[in-house]
């Protein structure tokens, strides 16, 4: 219980980061990073977030669902422009494998 305390907390602060200064980024992200920097500074111990989070990973499936009901709303855009989509989505997939591993070549792992 005390994990998803955090991680909600962490929700929380992150909304209303964005509410107050009218930022164009969504709050669940601001959020996240929050997470990231109090858990890369030792602020919060792994082992507090590590039980809630590994039941949310369990359950990501479930997460893409209303997601993709939603594309559905949109088939007949989709189907007009499917080769464009189809590339796009291609080629940034390929550019993010490219820039991933030479940013990993780089830094020597």
């Amino acid at each position: 219980m005390k994990a998803f305390f955090f991680i909600l907390l962490f929700l929380l602060a992150g909304e209303l980061i964005r509410y107050l200064f009218k930022l164009p980024v969504a709050g669940n992200i601001i959020g996240m990073v929050l997470l990231f920097v109090a858990l890369k500074y030792k602020w919060i111990a792994l082992s507090t977030i590590k039980p809630a989070s590994d039941k949310l990973l369990e359950f990501l499936v479930l997460f893409f669902i209303p997601y993709g009901v939603g594309l559905m709303i949109y088939f007949d855009l989709i189907k007009a422009y499917w080769l464009p989509l189809s590339i796009a989505v291609i080629a940034s997939t390929l550019l993010t494998l490219y820039i991933t591993a030479v940013i990993l070549q780089k830094s020597g792992k």
